[in-house]
């Protein structure tokens, strides 16, 4: 990591990444997703599952085309996995998500210390190192403007050491209309950009409001190659047909393994 983006991270609970994908890799990503919604759901690729509620969402859509897959361990994002695992990164799952204006539902503000309980999960720094044992990379697809809805955090919330009061900052949300109160982010990328978030930083998402354009993002999920919930499995959550179609270096980056492993591919990666 750069230190404006420690410095970032560090201060806010998240990144925005501009630019991270190039001409082609972007047009190939998109590409991909415009074949995955045409395909009806009996031909999807084996370990896929389609989801047509409010959003369309595909599990495990990473899989579903290399220039998807890719991404998983991308230039650009790969020193920040590498960082804030502490060189021993594990890649969970990635689920595409099609946000509509015919999605009505407000995802609520929440974090990992409110779900799942405050000694799950740590945020430390140590050394000049970032350690963050649960975060998540967002890979957009199409733009994002201010108004338009989406993703919404509240900086700095994952260094908090006292509970959320019960709807604090988060009053008439579920107004579109209703302007946001001034300690939240709505943040807006736009298609090639990437927001890395920390799942103790506090966020939700807003109503989708263009009636015209639709938002797609690739959500990526890491911890350390040690935390499993899923003891004794080569990998915690990942379908075996979906496992058989990854390059060899998806598969090692997947893998649960000890904490004193290193895997070849972050050893082989000098740089960055």
């Amino acid at each position: 990591m750069t230190a404006k983006q420690k410095y970032l991270f560090d201060l806010n609970g998240y990144l925005h990444i501009k630019d991270v994908l190039v001409a082609d890799e972007l047009s190939n990503a998109q590409l991909a997703i415009d074949r995955l919604l045409k395909m009806p759901t009996d031909k999807l690729p084996l370990g896929i599952g389609r989801s047509d509620g409010d959003d369309t969402s595909f599990s495990h859509a990473f899989s579903a085309d290399k220039s998807l897959e890719v991404l998983t361990w991308h230039p650009v994002t790969r020193p920040i996995i590498k960082e804030l695992t502490g060189g021993k990164p594990r890649f969970c799952r990635g689920r595409l998500t099609i946000n509509t204006h015919h999605n009505q539902k407000l995802v609520r503000m929440h974090c990992a210390r409110e779900d799942c309980g405050w000694q799950t999960r740590r945020y430390a720094v140590k050394d000049r190192h970032i350690y963050c044992d649960d975060f998540l990379c967002f890979f957009y697809f199409t733009d994002v403007y201010p108004g338009d809805g989406g993703l919404v955090v509240l900086p700095g919330s994952h260094k908090s050491e006292f509970e959320r009061p019960s709807g604090i900052f988060f009053q008439n949300m579920e107004d579109p209309n209703h302007p946001l109160h001034s300690a939240l982010v709505n943040v807006t990328p736009r298609a090639g950009d990437v927001v890395i978030l920390s799942e103790l930083t506090v966020h939700g998402v807003l109503i989708w409001k263009p009636v015209d354009r639709d938002r797609r993002f690739l959500t990526l999920s890491y911890k350390p190659q040690y935390f499993t919930t899923h003891l004794g499995r080569r990998h915690s959550l990942l379908p075996d047909e979906v496992w058989e179609r990854l390059s060899p270096e998806t598969q090692e980056l997947a893998q649960t393994t000890s904490y004193g492993h290193i895997k070849s591919i972050v050893s082989s990666s000098l740089t960055g």
